[in-house]
């Protein structure tokens, strides 16, 4: 951070990648807007033996104004594996068997961000997300039901290397016939600005199990992140699955136009 109203490259790209929503909080209130198409794959068993890949191509569309921001997120999403319930990339899907794909969970997300007073004091954004149920819970692309969820995300900026966490949690619709638990959700890592416009850092992603029937999710995901030019940047990232609840293996690109 270089002193108050100002981030340096390295934490507006930690806030850009991570989806932090607005990382210029007392900047002047001019409109900032983003779009962004990504690929996520990942494989894995769940715990069972049986494994389910997943393809998700989210396009996302970001509106910053001062402190605040909004973004929603369309994907859509390809699944093919056994029955039964699974920690999808944006909650619980309720799967069918077999392979079935089309529109997944609407996502939209309202943020705040406080600027620090003092140099030594995080950034703090306060996060408010629904997640619409338009996945279809017959074709086993989702669970049917509305999601809400809490967060705050916390990120300082010490030269080149901007730490980051999140705290937040989850009131999960349950589909008939099934009960799911609200649930914890978090993050921890790090980012580190390797040359000019290129960035590398990794975090630990972690998510409650929401019934005894599916495991928690912790994932540890390396990444990188390229600003191409004023307005075009790209992300590059993998996972690795720590929890039965989740992914072995997963990959993602996204490719974001800024203007």
């Amino acid at each position: 951070m270089r002193g108050r109203g100002s981030l340096s490259v390295v934490a507006l790209t930690a806030c850009t990648f991570l989806g932090f929503g607005n990382c210029a909080a007392a900047e002047p209130l001019d409109p900032k807007f983003k779009v962004s198409l990504g690929y996520h794959f990942s494989s894995g068993t769940y715990g069972t033996s049986q494994t389910t890949d997943i393809a998700y191509i989210p396009l996302v569309a970001r509106t910053e104004i001062g402190p605040w921001s909004i973004q929603g997120t369309i994907p859509y999403l390809r699944i093919n594996g056994p029955a039964g319930f699974i920690q999808g990339p944006s909650g619980p899907i309720q799967t069918t068997g077999g392979q079935s794909d089309g529109l997944g969970d609407i996502l939209l997300r309202g943020s705040y961000t406080i600027a620090p007073e003092a140099y030594w004091i995080p950034f703090v954004e306060l996060v408010g997300i629904i997640k619409f149920p338009t996945a279809s819970r017959g074709a086993g692309l989702g669970t049917g039901k509305f999601d809400f969820g809490i967060e705050s995300d916390l990120f300082w900026s010490a030269g080149k290397f901007t730490p980051f966490a999140m705290i937040g949690y989850r009131f999960l619709g349950s589909p008939p016939g099934t009960d799911l638990d609200n649930v914890v959700v978090a993050s921890l890592g790090g980012l580190y600005q390797l040359i000019d416009k290129v960035h590398v850092g990794v975090f630990l992603d972690y998510r409650e199990a929401p019934s005894a029937a599916v495991g928690e999710r912790l994932e540890v995901v390396p990444f990188g992140s390229w600003q191409i030019d004023t307005h075009w940047s790209a992300d590059l990232y993998a996972s690795a699955g720590l929890a039965t609840g989740s992914p072995d293996a997963g990959t993602g690109l996204q490719l974001a136009y800024t203007w």
